[in-house]
């Protein structure tokens, strides 16, 4: 779309095959006609030129309802393509991607396509246990590329990091080009030609990136002087017409935005060293570095330098927009939910989460050292086989008494409560006296040799402030061993036990006996406990 155009000029170029007597006058006629009976199907609008979406501009007013107020407009795009801003649709459609099933069903099927049916059981088992791998792979094409990456070399699947895993797939593609070719590989590195060629093609996919487009206009890349071809080769971009008659246009398509924010981040990283990122990224605010923040991760994830810096920039920003932040802002609720007008306290947390991965990506002491010290309040909602949950891991085992946050605080999101305990006493391997935490699990801890397990972790907890177990199944006989391990945790000062029907009349007789023990216990939760008035 250009800036200034109608929507009938839209509809004629982009939908009417070319008729001797159709103009504009006679599209506009047919559309104030029917405005009540036409849909407008807008596929892409993440895809939209920033020029087209101004106010004023035609899909802007369209979305707005100031044309065409009646009739029903059904709009593609990826979630972060600001749709809210014009519009608040009646109804969102998540595209979740293929389902477990799915996955399972497509992994057989490729491996005995390729014959090696025997690396198959193990690939399915890693995917249950690696979160990273099990959110990408959604993503049919994704699956495919990690399919291929398997089948080269296992090793190169199980990186830990989101970078290891894209550099390691642009390493595979790169190869099978080589092989296809008959060009050399190096053992160490890219050939310089292709190199040269995904250096350059970053900087136009950060380019991009910063102006909000995945598209890339052939006639751009090709005034650059990049070798197009050699990258449509090896898989990272394709190549397509666009849908205008009028002003037709032939556009390189990333396979992926993450594969366009994983090229971006590697010319950042490589630029780093000559180039003041702030300016370069236009890195201003939280908010904005939360729209870069994968951009941001595969920065870090690709050079140690790069991600000094980004910590650094970050650092400079909490203290600018969260200098005064207190614990206590955090207490009613630290589950905030993700949306796009979000309240500074909800921003806070999505910027902790940033920092928790950028962390994932680089486990290094210089890098630790900002996150220590940028970060007066911790909070995190993992679950244990998360990227996120190793960093965490990480940043406790080298925590000192000299360096604590104001307060953790912590939500741990796993079915199985053994999993959950065995990553907590990995996290918490001696005492942290002074050290606040905010704990809240989920999972099933019905059995006494599971809540035992957790006291054992809470007698390195001591300063404990808050345990919530809601929903976790208890009874009687697993509350008992909590309550005797009350005196671990004798700063306690919030207990949530509720939605556990369970306990009943006999769990409160097991949790009264150990009250004594929490003095500064000041909220119990029990609500939903299957307790009668005896309770």
């Amino acid at each position: 779309l250009r800036e200034g155009e109608t929507i009938a000029e839209i509809v004629l170029d982009q939908c009417v095959p070319e008729l001797k007597d159709v103009d504009v006058d006679f599209v506009e006629a047919i559309l104030q006609r029917n405005k009540s009976r036409v849909l407008f199907l807008l596929d892409g609008y993440d895809e939209l030129q920033p020029e087209a979406r101004l106010a004023g501009q035609a899909i802007p007013k369209l979305l707005s309802g100031k044309m065409y107020p009646n009739s029903t407009i059904v709009i593609t795009s990826r979630p972060s393509a600001g749709v809210q801003q014009h519009t608040r649709p009646d109804c969102h459609v998540h595209i979740m991607g293929f389902s477990h099933e799915d996955v399972v069903e497509y992994i057989w099927k490729y491996f005995s396509v390729v014959g090696r049916q025997e690396i198959t059981e193990t690939f399915v088992v890693l995917l249950d246990c690696n979160e990273l791998l099990s959110s990408l792979i959604r993503t049919p094409l994704f699956l495919l590329l990690v399919c291929v990456l398997w089948e080269e070399d296992q090793e190169m699947v199980s990186t830990g990091t989101m970078t290891g895993l894209y550099s390691n797939l642009l390493t595979c593609l790169v190869r099978k080009y080589c092989k296809r070719e008959g060009v050399d590989m190096p053992t160490d590195g890219l050939p310089a030609e292709v190199a040269d060629a995904l250096l350059q093609f970053g900087k136009l996919a950060l380019d991009a990136l910063l102006r909000n487009e995945t598209l890339l206009d052939l006639a751009q890349v090709e005034r650059e002087d990049v070798n197009w071809q050699l990258l449509m080769k090896l898989g990272v971009v394709s190549l397509e017409v666009s849908a205008s008659k009028l002003h037709p246009r032939k556009q390189l398509n990333f396979s992926h935005k993450t594969m366009q924010e994983f090229l971006a981040g590697r010319n950042v990283a490589h630029a780093v060293v000559n180039q003041d990122i702030v300016e370069l990224l236009q890195l201003t605010s939280i908010i904005k570095a939360l729209e870069l923040r994968n951009l941001l991760q595969f920065t870090s994830g690709c050079d140690s330098r790069a991600a000094q810096e980004v910590m650094r920039i970050l650092s400079c920003l909490r203290l600018k927009e969260f200098p005064n932040l207190r614990a206590e802002q955090f207490e009613d609720s630290y589950v905030p939910i993700a949306r796009k007008d979000l309240i500074p306290l909800e921003m806070y947390v999505h910027f902790v989460a940033l920092y928790v991965k950028i962390l994932s990506e680089r486990q290094e002491p210089e890098v630790l050292k900002y996150f220590i010290q940028a970060l007066p309040i911790v909070i995190l909602n993992v679950s244990v086989n998360s990227r996120e949950a190793a960093a965490l891991m990480y940043y406790l085992q080298h925590l000192k008494s000299t360096n604590l946050p104001d307060r953790l605080i912590l939500i741990i999101r796993d079915k199985d409560s053994k999993d959950t305990v065995q990553y907590l006493q990995q996290c918490f391997t001696s005492p942290l006296a002074g050290l606040k935490v905010d704990l809240e699990l989920s999972g099933k801890f019905d059995s006494p040799d599971q809540t035992a397990r957790l006291v054992s972790v809470l007698e390195n907890v001591p300063s404990l402030r808050a345990l919530s177990l809601s929903q976790t199944y208890l009874t009687p006989s697993s509350l008992r061993p909590l309550v005797w391990g009350f005196s671990h945790v004798s700063l306690l000062e919030e207990l949530d036990l509720s939605g556990n029907q369970a306990l009943g009349d006999a769990g409160m007789e097991v949790l009264q006996a150990g009250l004594s023990s929490v003095p500064h216990l000041a909220v119990l939760r029990l609500g939903h406990v299957g307790m009668t008035a005896v309770g």
